[in-house]
């Protein structure tokens, strides 16, 4: 989460994985959709999940450099459901996809570390 190219915050994690690595959904989502795409003109494809609780706050993930969605915008995907094919559009020197996770609790934004939901995530698998 720190510095990019000396300059300004990163703002996630980048994970170098081949061109097409699936991404799988870490925690339900209610809704997903692309906030940036080669589609809409962007330079990127750039995808956000949300996820609601009964509270009223959401949890925000993001893929960026992803090549497809492989579940139709806007319908909610299970915990482990594959979402998309990861890496390859705008990705550097080095095939990656970049990941981010907020917290939106009335208008308050908290952007944390993603590798938190990695990591319960090897973990959950671990333990199974």
């Amino acid at each position: 989460m720190g510095p990019y190219n000396g300059a300004s915050a990163h703002g996630g994690l980048d994970i170098n994985h081949p061109r097409g690595t699936p991404l799988w959904a870490p925690i339900d989502i209610h809704d997903h959709f692309y906030f940036n795409s080669l589609a809409m003109g962007h330079n990127n494809n750039r995808w956000r999940g949300i996820h609601r609780w009964p509270d009223g706050s959401e949890w925000i993930l993001q893929a960026h450099h992803m090549t497809e969605l492989t579940v139709p915008e806007h319908q909610p995907l299970k915990k482990g459901e594959q979402f998309a094919w990861g890496a390859g559009v705008l990705s550097g020197a080095v095939d990656h996809s970049h990941f981010v996770f907020k917290i939106r609790e009335g208008d308050d934004t908290i952007a944390l570390d993603p590798w938190i939901l990695f990591w319960q995530m090897y973990r959950d698998q671990n333990a199974s």
